[in-house]
């Protein structure tokens, strides 16, 4: 019997780790998170969607291992708060941010705004990466109506000053051009929304300045940092006059355990999911991680930290994301 191939867990969060491991039961793969592979490099989410910091991060666990890669990134939509925590929910709070902070500002944010207009969206992005779709014992069928990437280090490049890097992939393609438009969107929005409109400008202002996906200037050491990943995908959907694919970004260090082993052409699965509800005045429940506590789904009574583990994945945002992932998984390999 042919041993099950890896599906590498591209996150450092323990939650998020039990949670997608729990979704991908059931599934003909060994399940391991990346925390098992020591020396893989960060990743700097520096994107302005969740999809696209979803498959930074898969694409770079996939070529450090070499195995199949699943990531996911999520942002929380409040409508009183002009889309805002969007992109930055794990970090509204700012450096050190954790589960209860960003509650807590979240609340007092929307302490004077009345129940009926306390609307608000969570949204998860999956991205599933296998950098060896020619793998002969899960040979790829159907990827459908699903993308296929170019090995971004199959033909690598190395600046000669790293001090360049940014500069040089900022003249890439739109990535600078598509983090200014949305932090420009951004701003706009707050003079229509949010009733503390000077505490919340004041939180968006700081988190904004960090530059693209606030956080350029608070990388750690070795992180990995990639331009858009529309650059590596076929077909090509980088801006008119961009590079070609074969173009590869620096920072993969070349003492990878899976470099070698990863193909010229990888497949791409994404998935998307999404979960309307509204914020509570105060958090109630035990379960769950992040903004469960004070978030209710629509129709329901409960939040998503009252309901059990099972009930909160068949109606999640990443429970749904991940249900996508799983129908294009089984029919991309056949199984």
């Amino acid at each position: 019997m042919a041993a099950l191939r890896k599906v590498v867990l591209a996150s450092r969060n323990p939650d998020k780790l039990r949670e997608l491991a729990e979704l991908m039961e059931g599934l003909p793969f060994e399940v391991v998170p990346a925390l098992d592979y020591k020396g893989l490099p960060e990743v700097i989410e520096d994107g302005a969607t969740i999809e696209g910091n979803a498959y930074r991060k898969a694409m770079v666990t996939a070529a450090w291992t070499g195995e199949i890669a699943l990531a996911d990134d999520t942002s929380l939509q409040v409508r009183e708060l002009g889309g805002w925590p969007d992109i930055f929910a794990a970090r509204f709070s700012g450096p050190g941010a954790t589960y209860a902070s960003n509650v807590a500002l979240l609340l007092d944010l929307m302490r004077d705004v009345p129940d009926g207009s306390r609307q608000a969206r969570f949204c998860s992005a999956c991205a599933w990466v296998d950098p060896r779709p020619g793998d002969g014992d899960y040979p790829v069928m159907a990827p459908a109506n699903r993308r296929w990437l170019h090995n971004p280090w199959a033909r690598a490049i190395e600046l000669r000053d790293p001090a360049r890097g940014a500069p040089f992939w900022a003249g890439l393609g739109a990535g600078d051009g598509a983090w200014a438009a949305y932090a420009a969107g951004a701003r706009a929005d707050l003079a229509n929304w949010g009733h503390d409109a000077a505490g919340l400008r004041q939180v968006v202002d700081g988190l904004l300045a960090g530059g693209p996906g606030g956080v350029a200037d608070k990388a750690p050491a070795g992180a990995v940092q990639l331009p858009e990943p529309s650059l590596w995908m076929v077909p090509h959907r980088a801006t008119a006059g961009a590079p070609p694919t074969i173009v590869a970004p620096a920072g993969l260090s070349r003492e990878a355990p899976g470099r070698d082993r990863c193909e010229p052409l990888w497949l791409a699965i994404d998935g998307e999911g999404r979960l309307l509800g509204d914020i509570t005045r105060q958090p109630l429940g035990a379960g769950g991680f992040g903004y469960d506590p004070v978030f209710r789904p629509a129709g329901s009574s409960l939040t998503l930290a009252e309901l059990a583990g099972g009930q909160k994945h068949e109606i999640s945002h990443r429970g749904r994301a991940l249900a996508r992932i799983r129908r294009a998984v089984a029919g991309a390999y056949g199984s």
